[in-house]
């Protein structure tokens, strides 16, 4: 990428970043919030019923969506074509998701989560359905796309607060999910309309295998993904019981909430990737500045976060998680083996298109994290679950590492990792020593990144610079 290239996914990154940022000071409000009205076991029985619908969600999309995406991310308008199919496609697969949803409502035996999985099930099949974010992604529009998922977050969030206050209004969650989640999709589908993206009405059948082939592979990647990312809340529920499914699924909440900075940070270079993916060059060079933001941000997240967590879980769950706390620093290093595992294979695999190498490292995690949920829960509880939780991605990482072709294996040779450890080692002694000293949360988390920040963005600024001037 030319320097101006590089200044233009510099207003991108930074779009995306302050959405983000908006997206998890909203989340900083709601999600304790809820987590105190419905009390820990209702609020486990939402993030169940939420993890059920993610893999009925499969049922509907059968890779259908991240396959279109590439094609557009790739071919641009001209990729419009195949979006009558898609969409017919997606159809089909809603009808059969919404009757998965119905038969497994029928036999659930709690009345409550049977009501929210009908619900929730149903109205996110069609919710997704008419969803324009990740079109929006792949034709770089993310400043539309930023500002699209602020107001959703917004009205979201005024709806919650409005509406619940106590365990008994958990029936207003997914309508404040899906109804924002609706109107973000409409008016994104406006913006790509009169930024040029047409639909044509014709249907060609002849192509579906050409569509539904790669699709699957995603399909079965993301149903991968979900059984070592959500396998959790079922089977915590299955040998611990409700309560501590409140426990796991806040836990996993907070951890997976700060990675998701760290993947938004990557994911906006995810459609110049799977554009650059033809030239072995520039794809490398993109990839390295992918390593660099990854290692800054996801290191010093994990280990503040384990160094902090005496004082975040009670203070931003409340009193009623405290039980967390030794689960949330165990569950800390997530942020990193996330975050590596969603570059390797989620990112750099899936721009270039190798939807099987894709599936083989989700595959990888979904076998190793289910095996070792079944292995750790029984006899070490959540921390059991916890550990697992971590290194099911951390399997997905080092697969998917192991499936770079042999020119991006020397990725992982980036100086911002050994600096963003050796800063955040400086970073967990000062507050280590802070809390040795009683100050006060907002002081230790300042100056851990003040102390953070100092040497590693030093560094980084020197090797930008460098990446820059050298064009290497």
């Amino acid at each position: 990428m030319k320097n101006r290239g590089l200044l233009r996914y510099g207003g991108f990154l930074f779009s995306a970043t302050a959405a983000r940022i908006a997206s998890i000071l909203i989340t900083s409000v709601t999600f304790p919030y809820l987590v105190r009205i419905l009390g820990v076991e209702t609020y486990g029985l939402w993030s169940y019923v939420v993890a059920i619908s993610a893999f009925l969600e499969i049922v509907a999309d059968p890779g259908l969506t991240t396959h279109i995406t590439r094609q557009v991310s790739a071919q641009r308008y001209d990729a419009s074509e195949l979006l009558p199919d898609y969409f017919a496609l997606r159809l089909c697969g809603a009808v059969v998701g919404a009757v998965c949803v119905m038969t497994l409502a029928h036999w659930e035996v709690r009345p409550d989560v049977s009501r929210l999985l009908r619900i929730y099930g149903v109205g996110l099949l069609i919710t997704n359905l008419v969803s324009s974010d990740h079109f929006l992604a792949a034709l770089e529009m993310f400043h539309a796309r930023s500002i699209l998922a602020v107001a959703q977050q917004t009205v979201y969030a005024a709806i919650i607060f409005l509406l619940i206050r106590k365990p008994a209004d958990v029936a207003w969650l997914p309508f404040s999910i899906l109804g924002s989640s609706a109107a973000a999709g409409a008016i994104g589908w406006m913006i790509l309309w009169r930024k040029g993206l047409t639909i044509p009405t014709r249907l060609q059948p002849l192509r579906w295998k050409q569509i539904l082939v790669p699709s699957v592979h995603y399909a079965a990647s993301t149903l991968m993904s979900s059984l070592y990312h959500r396998a959790g809340h079922v089977l915590v529920r299955f040998f611990l019981g409700d309560y501590a499914l409140g426990l796991y699924a806040a836990a996993t909440r907070l951890v997976d909430l700060l990675r998701s900075f760290v993947t938004t940070l990557v994911s906006v270079l995810t459609p110049r990737l799977a554009f650059d993916a033809q030239s072995e060059p520039t794809f490398k060079r993109t990839s390295r500045f992918a390593v660099t933001a990854m290692a800054a941000v996801s290191i010093p997240m994990a280990v503040g976060l384990a160094a902090t967590a005496r004082q975040v879980v009670p203070w931003f769950l409340g009193a009623n998680y405290l039980p967390d706390v030794r689960l949330v620093q165990w569950m800390s290093p997530y942020i990193v083996t996330a975050s590596a595992a969603s570059l390797w294979s989620g990112t750099l695999l899936y721009a270039m298109g190798r939807h099987r190498a894709y599936l083989f490292a989700t595959a990888g995690g979904a076998l190793s994290g289910v095996i070792l949920y079944f292995l750790l829960i029984p006899p070490f509880g959540l921390m059991g679950a916890g550990a697992a939780f971590v290194l099911a991605e951390l399997a997905v990482a080092a697969i998917g590492f192991g499936l770079l072709p042999e020119p991006l294996r020397d990725l992982w040779k980036n100086p911002v990792i050994a600096i963003a450890l050796s800063a955040a080692a400086l970073m967990w002694v000062f507050v280590k020593l802070g809390s040795r000293y009683s100050l006060r949360l907002p002081l230790l988390i300042a100056g851990g990144a003040l102390v953070y920040a100092l040497p590693c963005g030093l560094f980084v600024r020197r090797w930008f610079h460098r990446q820059l001037s050298t064009g290497t």
